[in-house]
This record gives C-alpha cells, sequence and structure tokens, in this order.
C-alpha cells in the first residue's frame, strides 16, 4: 500500500521560495511566479504537474498544497495556515507538460471538499496584510507518501509545473532535481525508508 501522510521533501513553489534547496530552476518559471497572485487565484484553478520516475507511483493524498503567512522574526511561525491534501491523477501522453523520457507525471489539484479552507486561509492573509501585519508569504506542494514498482532507486528526479490560469498551458518549475542529492544525508535516508514497495497493480 501506498505509504500516507508522511513528510518527504518540499517542491514546487515552496522549492522556488527557498532556492538553497535546489538546484534546477526554469526561469521561464520564476517568471511565472513572479506574476502569480496565490492570494486572489480561487483555489480551484490552480493546478500543479508532479512528474517522477516511471518506478515510482503516486495517488490521492500522496501530496499536500500548503500556504501560509510566516512570522518575518522567526521565519517559520505561521501567523496564517493551512494544508489540504491534493487528488493526484496521471497525466495523459497528451498533456502539454513535456516530460522526459522515463518519466511519469501527475496531476495534482485541489478537491472542490478543500477549496474552502484554502480560500479561508488567502482571505485571512489578506486581512493581516491590510491591518499592517507583515510576514513572509510561503506556499508549495509536499509529497508524503507514495510507492515504489522497483526497490532499487538510487536517484528521485523530480519535475514540477504550475498552472494558474485553466485557460493558459503549465508553466515548468523545476526539472528534475535530485531529491536524494540535494536533501541533507539523514533526511535522504528518510526518505528513502519512507517509499515502500507498491503492494498491487497500478489502477
Amino acid at each position: 500500500m501506498p505509504l500516507r501522510r508522511r513528510s518527504v521533501s518540499h517542491i514546487g513553489l515552496g522549492c522556488l521560495l527557498s532556492l538553497a534547496a535546489c538546484s534546477s530552476v526554469n526561469p521561464a518559471g520564476l517568471g511565472m511566479v513572479s506574476r502569480l497572485d496565490p492570494l486572489n487565484t480561487p483555489p480551484q484553478e490552480i493546478t500543479f504537474a508532479v512528474g517522477v520516475p516511471d518506478t515510482v507511483r503516486l495517488t490521492d493524498e500522496d501530496a499536500v498544497f500548503h500556504i501560509a503567512l510566516l512570522d518575518t522574526g522567526t521565519g517559520t511561525i505561521p501567523l496564517v495556515e493551512a494544508r489540504v491534501p491534493l487528488d493526484l491523477s496521471r497525466a495523459s501522453p497528451g498533456e502539454p507538460l513535456s516530460p522526459s523520457e522515463s518519466e511519469v507525471v501527475y496531476l495534482a489539484r485541489i478537491a472542490p471538499s478543500n477549496a474552502a479552507r484554502i480560500a479561508r486561509a488567502q482571505s485571512d492573509i489578506k486581512a493581516m496584510r491590510a491591518q499592517g501585519i507583515q510576514g513572509r508569504g510561503s506556499l508549495g506542494v509536499t509529497l508524503v507518501g507514495g510507492c515504489l514498482l522497483d526497490p532499487q532507486l538510487t536517484a528521485l528526479p523530480v519535475s514540477t509545473w504550475i498552472q494558474s490560469n485553466p485557460d493558459q498551458g503549465f508553466v515548468a518549475l523545476t526539472r528534475q532535481t535530485d531529491l536524494f542529492e540535494v536533501l541533507d544525508p539523514e533526511d535522504a535516508e528518510r526518505l528513502r525508508a519512507q517509499l515502500g514497495p507498491c503492494g498491487g497493480p497500478e489502477s
């Protein structure tokens, strides 16, 4: 069975907002992030795509979306925070995401039942900023589960894309960043231990 609700690593926008953890960032993606208005974009209009090796399988709730306003003094204590599991589905070959060879792409969306929670966080952050309360914005996608079709996983290259408007295409954010290389050795070992073998045929 796929692992559930276990922290693996930040990717996507969360990675871009903390570049020390990333080794490959698409300049077009950075431009997209600078234009993204996460506080005013309806949650249901934000779609992420995650590319992983074809020996890694992801299912619903194997990734979590988070949005937060962090205290500027500590940089870690959230003044506002919301986390919701994502619905994941394997992208069809026709999706314009340009995966590389041996890479599988999953689309990650906020479920309608969780959209209100993110919308409330957006509203709370805007209200705090209107009151003059400063903070550092943070949003991203975190892998919290997954399973392996091949237990001999020596690298975990991850690519990410974002689509903030259904009428526009996806923009590449990161391309095949090996999480085993960019993480601290202890975190990399913990990540390996958390990715167990898949228990059945892929649906």
